[in-house]
């Protein structure tokens, strides 16, 4: 797997998805106006982004950003994120090998579970 599949598989399903970058110049993919189906969230919208990842094999970053901040910061492994003022940094992690599909599934559960 690779930045471009994820993204590439993201648009299959119909998703927009869009290129940023964090105060330290470190590339993101960003999924925009995802609404969470379940959960305490269920029915927020917001924005995700993922680090992209230019090694291979690709090892999917250990966290989840979203716009807007969906709890209060510094709750439940949350905190401030580089991407800037607007986005909450979720420290969550991807324990199994990834492709398009388990990353995409990881971050609805992320927001889902909460």
């Amino acid at each position: 797997m690779n930045d471009t599949e994820f993204q590439e598989y993201l648009r299959g399903l119909g998703l927009k998805v869009e290129s940023a970058q964090d105060s330290d110049s470190t590339p993101y993919t960003v999924i925009r106006n995802i609404t969470i189906s379940g959960g305490s969230l269920a029915g927020h919208t917001c924005d995700v982004a993922i680090a992209c990842c230019p090694s291979q094999p690709y090892v999917a970053a250990a966290a989840v950003h979203t716009r807007p901040a969906l709890l209060p910061m510094g709750t439940r492994n949350t905190q401030a994120s580089k991407l800037g003022p607007n986005w909450q940094y979720w420290s969550r992690r991807l324990d199994r090998p990834p492709t398009p599909q388990r990353l995409w599934t990881h971050i609805l559960t992320v927001l889902t579970e909460v």
